[in-house]
């Protein structure tokens, strides 16, 4: 009995912490941001105004990212096709060599982008990965995830599948 009282406290206290450290939430318009894709094009977060976007937060070293990304690959990236949808997979805290050997290896097609020193993942949250965000072509969150769990996608795929039809 005590282990389950401790088991249902610390999966609160979790729940908790993740959300005291999503800074944006749903219903919030996307911060405004500029980052670099790992081929050096830069982006800015004016040139996707009125499109849905999925805003993805990863790391090569997390367990959970990599069990999400082939999914992301297929089903969002691959599976997803419209003019007016944006995928944009940011690695956080980690040096260009260390990510392009990583999506090389994978062969990974998305568009990856680099947050060297997380000030795009800073307006977004302040720990935790991965991390996603769907964002409406209203320019406001429609989603926030954390972590990786298959229905948890397959909620998110769905989202945005009916944004894009809006």
């Amino acid at each position: 009995m005590i282990a389950a009282l401790l088991l249902l406290c610390s999966t609160l206290f979790a729940q908790d912490d993740i959300g005291a450290s999503t800074l944006v939430k749903v219903g919030d318009p996307m911060p405004a941001f500029r980052t670099t894709s790992l081929s050096g094009k830069v982006l800015s977060s004016e040139d996707l105004k009125g499109k849905v976007i999925l805003i993805h937060f990863w790391a090569t070293w997390c367990g959970p990212c990599k069990a999400e990304l082939p999914l992301l690959q297929t089903y969002i990236y691959e599976g997803i096709k419209d003019p007016n949808f944006a995928v944009l997979c940011v690695s956080r805290g980690e040096a260009r060599d260390v990510v392009g050997k990583f999506i090389s290896e994978k062969e990974y097609t998305f568009p990856v982008y680099l947050d060297s020193e997380t000030n795009t993942y800073k307006l977004f949250a302040t720990k935790y990965i991965p991390r996603s965000f769907v964002v409406g072509k209203d320019g406001r969150v429609k989603w926030a995830g954390t972590g990786f769990e298959k229905s948890e996608f397959e909620k998110m795929t769905k989202l945005i599948e009916a944004e894009l039809k809006n």
